[in-house]
Protein backbone atom coordinates (compact mmCIF):
# COMPACT_ATOMS: atom_id res chain seq x y z
CA UNK A 1 0.00 0.00 0.00
CA UNK A 2 2.14 2.84 -1.05
CA UNK A 3 -0.25 5.49 -0.28
CA UNK A 4 -0.22 4.57 3.32
CA UNK A 5 2.76 6.29 4.05
CA UNK A 6 2.32 9.39 2.16
CA UNK A 7 -1.04 9.47 3.72
CA UNK A 8 0.44 9.35 7.47
CA UNK A 9 2.76 12.28 6.20
CA UNK A 10 0.05 14.62 5.43
CA UNK A 11 -2.15 13.86 8.19
CA UNK A 12 0.61 15.96 10.77
CA UNK A 13 -0.58 19.18 8.59
CA UNK A 14 -4.05 18.10 8.10
CA UNK A 15 -7.27 15.73 8.94
CA UNK A 16 -7.69 13.33 5.74
CA UNK A 17 -10.92 12.13 5.24
CA UNK A 18 -11.91 8.42 3.27
CA UNK A 19 -12.54 11.00 0.27
CA UNK A 20 -9.37 13.18 0.88
CA UNK A 21 -7.47 9.75 0.32
CA UNK A 22 -9.26 8.89 -2.78
CA UNK A 23 -8.65 11.94 -4.48
CA UNK A 24 -4.45 11.61 -3.38
CA UNK A 25 -4.65 8.33 -5.19
CA UNK A 26 -6.18 9.87 -7.80
CA UNK A 27 -3.39 12.59 -8.60
CA UNK A 28 -0.47 10.91 -7.45
CA UNK A 29 1.63 7.71 -9.56
CA UNK A 30 3.25 5.18 -8.16
CA UNK A 31 6.97 4.66 -9.51
CA UNK A 32 9.76 2.51 -9.31
CA UNK A 33 13.45 3.60 -10.58
CA UNK A 34 16.90 1.86 -10.43
CA UNK A 35 20.30 2.99 -9.08
CA UNK A 36 20.91 6.11 -11.08
CA UNK A 37 18.18 7.48 -12.15
CA UNK A 38 17.96 11.28 -12.84
CA UNK A 39 14.59 12.37 -11.95
CA UNK A 40 15.54 16.07 -12.16
CA UNK A 41 18.08 17.20 -14.95
CA UNK A 42 20.15 19.86 -15.24
CA UNK A 43 18.76 22.24 -17.90
CA UNK A 44 15.13 21.11 -18.30
CA UNK A 45 12.36 22.55 -16.69
CA UNK A 46 10.53 20.31 -13.72
CA UNK A 47 7.04 19.50 -13.40
CA UNK A 48 6.73 17.06 -11.05
CA UNK A 49 6.98 16.69 -7.14
CA UNK A 50 8.74 13.45 -5.67
CA UNK A 51 7.45 11.42 -2.29
CA UNK A 52 10.16 9.21 -1.32
CA UNK A 53 8.61 5.38 -0.50
CA UNK A 54 12.41 3.66 -0.43
CA UNK A 55 15.26 4.89 -1.58
CA UNK A 56 17.82 7.67 -1.30
CA UNK A 57 18.48 10.30 -3.66
CA UNK A 58 20.64 13.41 -3.64
CA UNK A 59 20.30 16.50 -4.68
CA UNK A 60 22.90 18.19 -6.59
CA UNK A 61 24.51 21.17 -8.58
CA UNK A 62 27.94 21.10 -10.44
CA UNK A 63 30.17 24.07 -9.89
CA UNK A 64 32.60 25.77 -11.85
CA UNK A 65 35.70 23.39 -10.94
CA UNK A 66 33.40 20.66 -12.49
CA UNK A 67 32.67 19.22 -8.84
CA UNK A 68 29.62 18.24 -7.81
CA UNK A 69 28.33 20.39 -4.74
CA UNK A 70 25.52 18.13 -2.72
CA UNK A 71 22.75 20.72 -1.37
CA UNK A 72 20.14 17.74 0.13
CA UNK A 73 20.42 14.14 0.91
CA UNK A 74 16.40 12.63 0.31
CA UNK A 75 15.58 9.93 2.47
CA UNK A 76 12.15 7.85 2.45
CA UNK A 77 8.77 10.12 3.84
CA UNK A 78 10.18 13.55 2.16
CA UNK A 79 9.04 15.33 -0.78
CA UNK A 80 11.64 15.68 -3.52
CA UNK A 81 11.93 18.49 -5.92
CA UNK A 82 13.75 21.80 -7.71
CA UNK A 83 11.66 24.40 -6.28
CA UNK A 84 12.70 27.09 -8.01
CA UNK A 85 11.83 25.24 -11.27
CA UNK A 86 8.72 23.56 -10.21
CA UNK A 87 7.05 26.99 -8.91
CA UNK A 88 8.83 29.81 -11.06
CA UNK A 89 8.80 27.30 -14.19
CA UNK A 90 12.44 28.15 -14.81
CA UNK A 91 15.02 25.28 -16.19
CA UNK A 92 17.00 23.74 -13.38
CA UNK A 93 20.03 24.49 -12.48
CA UNK A 94 20.49 21.74 -10.00
CA UNK A 95 20.15 17.79 -10.82
CA UNK A 96 17.91 15.13 -8.50
CA UNK A 97 19.46 11.41 -9.04
CA UNK A 98 18.64 8.32 -6.87
CA UNK A 99 21.53 6.92 -4.87
CA UNK A 100 19.81 3.87 -4.10
CA UNK A 101 17.10 1.95 -6.16
CA UNK A 102 14.04 4.06 -5.32
CA UNK A 103 10.18 3.75 -5.26
CA UNK A 104 8.12 7.35 -5.06
CA UNK A 105 4.49 8.76 -5.45
CA UNK A 106 5.29 11.68 -7.74
CA UNK A 107 2.50 14.70 -8.78
CA UNK A 108 2.46 16.83 -11.30
CA UNK A 109 2.43 20.79 -11.01
CA UNK A 110 -1.35 20.48 -12.99
CA UNK A 111 -2.68 17.82 -10.33
CA UNK A 112 -1.17 19.78 -7.75
CA UNK A 113 -3.13 22.75 -8.66
CA UNK A 114 -6.11 20.60 -8.91
CA UNK A 115 -5.93 19.50 -5.77
CA UNK A 116 -4.78 22.92 -3.98
CA UNK A 117 -8.48 24.49 -5.60
CA UNK A 118 -10.46 21.25 -3.96
CA UNK A 119 -10.99 23.17 -1.04
CA UNK A 120 -8.79 25.40 1.67
CA UNK A 121 -7.64 22.54 3.68
CA UNK A 122 -5.03 21.48 0.92
CA UNK A 123 -3.83 24.87 0.53
CA UNK A 124 -3.39 25.13 4.12
CA UNK A 125 -1.25 21.86 3.54
CA UNK A 126 0.94 23.15 0.98
CA UNK A 127 1.54 26.15 2.93
CA UNK A 128 2.24 24.40 6.20
CA UNK A 129 4.67 22.05 4.27
CA UNK A 130 6.53 24.96 2.69
CA UNK A 131 7.05 26.69 5.94
CA UNK A 132 8.93 23.12 7.05
CA UNK A 133 10.84 23.63 3.91
CA UNK A 134 11.75 26.93 4.59
CA UNK A 135 12.64 26.42 8.26
CA UNK A 136 14.49 23.51 6.91
CA UNK A 137 16.81 25.30 4.52
CA UNK A 138 17.24 28.37 7.34
CA UNK A 139 18.60 25.52 9.91
CA UNK A 140 20.55 24.39 6.97
CA UNK A 141 22.21 27.43 6.46
CA UNK A 142 22.79 28.41 9.95
CA UNK A 143 24.41 25.10 10.34
CA UNK A 144 26.89 25.27 7.47
CA UNK A 145 27.53 29.37 9.14
CA UNK A 146 27.80 28.53 12.77
CA UNK A 147 28.83 24.35 13.05
CA UNK A 148 31.83 22.98 12.78
CA UNK A 149 32.38 19.57 10.12
CA UNK A 150 32.79 17.10 13.13
CA UNK A 151 28.76 19.25 14.73
CA UNK A 152 27.47 19.19 11.34
CA UNK A 153 28.17 15.74 10.86
CA UNK A 154 26.98 14.04 14.52
CA UNK A 155 23.81 16.47 14.06
CA UNK A 156 23.33 14.20 10.86
CA UNK A 157 23.65 11.24 12.86
CA UNK A 158 21.38 12.08 15.55
CA UNK A 159 18.54 13.40 13.05
CA UNK A 160 19.19 11.37 9.71
CA UNK A 161 21.31 8.27 11.06
CA UNK A 162 19.33 6.04 8.34
CA UNK A 163 21.20 8.50 5.83
CA UNK A 164 24.79 8.18 7.66
CA UNK A 165 23.91 4.17 6.83
CA UNK A 166 22.26 3.75 3.78
CA UNK A 167 24.46 6.80 1.41
CA UNK A 168 28.32 6.49 0.34
CA UNK A 169 30.68 9.39 2.19
CA UNK A 170 31.76 11.06 -0.78
CA UNK A 171 28.02 12.68 -0.78
CA UNK A 172 27.37 12.88 2.93
CA UNK A 173 31.10 14.84 2.97
CA UNK A 174 29.91 16.86 0.23
CA UNK A 175 26.36 17.62 1.72
CA UNK A 176 28.25 18.68 5.19
CA UNK A 177 30.86 21.12 3.41
CA UNK A 178 33.91 18.69 3.56
CA UNK A 179 36.41 16.75 1.16
CA UNK A 180 35.83 12.77 2.12
CA UNK A 181 39.26 12.49 3.54
CA UNK A 182 38.15 14.95 6.31
CA UNK A 183 34.77 13.15 6.88
CA UNK A 184 36.43 9.77 7.29
CA UNK A 185 38.91 11.59 9.97
CA UNK A 186 35.90 12.80 12.17
CA UNK A 187 34.47 9.02 11.32
CA UNK A 188 37.30 7.64 13.32
CA UNK A 189 36.96 9.75 15.97
CA UNK A 190 33.95 8.66 17.00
Amino acid sequence: MPYSKLCEIISNYITLESQDIDLLKSLFNYESVSKGTFLIEIGKQVDKVFFILSGYLKYFKIIDSGEELDIHLYAPDSFATSLNSFFMGKKSEEALQTITNCEFLSISKTDLEKLYAKNCKWENFGRRLMETFLIEKEQRIIDQLSLTAHQRYMKLIKNQPDIVQNVPVKYIASFIGIQPESLSRIRKIN
